[in-house]
């Protein structure tokens, strides 16, 4: 699609109108997030416009400089910068702008973490275990989906929010993952159905009372919304059981991964 006229020799311009092509495609996280990392560039420019003839190095090293005086995290600096590298990227192939290397020497590398929030064994079990006679259905849920995603090997809720009884064929749940698109396929057994049946309502398609709307951006609204209610409850229950670190279902994936390491090293 041809680039308006106004928006050929302006980053912020250019990234507003990727952003927008993100929107009519469905991709809503994604044009979400590219949003909030071009904000957090306007505010350092002070101006919502800055032609491509004066996007160099010298403002990249000065806005790296800025994000780190922040006190924002190493890899949080990188993923900033980086969407900015990925957008201008797209505009030298667009004809935009020639290549004048802004980012050389800028370290925008992701550094994996050593240390990730995650469950023990035990732990999963006191959760499966833990009293709740008396706690709101919304944090009874925040739980169950937990412990859903825990066993359903460390499944995200970008794919576990859209799972129908399609899904379901015979003793294995298959789905295409959002992330990867590639298919998983992993057992299915008593205690996810168990899950799933307590959860049922009439009228969704979905096996959680979750999505409802038909129109995509409406789905993701509801989505966003249904991470920060589930992972706000979560953390309760994390209180509950004097966890050290926030209960999200982002944890989930993690304790997946430290019991498959302890199958594996039993085995």
């Amino acid at each position: 699609m041809p680039l308006p006229a106004e928006n050929r020799s302006d980053f912020i311009a250019y990234t507003h109108t990727r952003i927008g092509e993100m929107q009519n495609k469905g991709r809503f996280d994604a044009a979400n997030k590219l949003n909030m990392y071009l904000r957090k560039f306007v505010t350092f420019l002070g101006k919502n416009e800055i032609p491509f003839k004066d996007f160099d190095s010298l403002l990249i090293r000065n806005y790296h400089t800025w994000l780190k005086n922040q006190e924002l995290g190493r890899n949080t600096v990188s993923l900033y910068i980086r969407n900015l590298k990925r957008v201008y990227r797209l505009a030298v192939a667009d004809g935009m702008t020639d290549e004048c290397h802004p980012f050389q020497g800028v370290d925008v590398s992701y550094h994996a973490k050593k240390h990730r929030n995650r469950l023990t064994p035990k732990e999963v079990a006191q959760l499966c275990h833990l009293d709740v006679s008396g706690l709101h259905p919304s944090v009874v849920f925040a739980r169950d989906l937990f412990l859903f995603a825990v066993f359903a090997k460390g499944m995200t809720g970008g794919d576990l929010f859209y799972l129908t009884q399609d899904n379901i064929k015979g003793n294995r749940l298959t789905y295409i993952s959002r992330a990867t698109g590639k298919e998983e396929s992993i057992p299915w057994n008593s205690f996810l159905q168990e899950i799933v049946d307590k959860h049922a309502q009439p009228g969704t398609p979905h096996l959680f009372p979750i999505i409802t709307a038909e129109k995509p951006e409406e789905q993701w609204r509801q989505h966003c919304a249904a991470i920060h209610t589930i992972n706000r409850n979560l953390k309760k229950v994390g209180r509950m059981m004097g966890l050290s670190f926030p209960l999200t279902l982002t944890v989930a994936r993690h304790s997946w991964n430290m019991q498959r390491q302890e199958i594996n090293d039993g085995a």
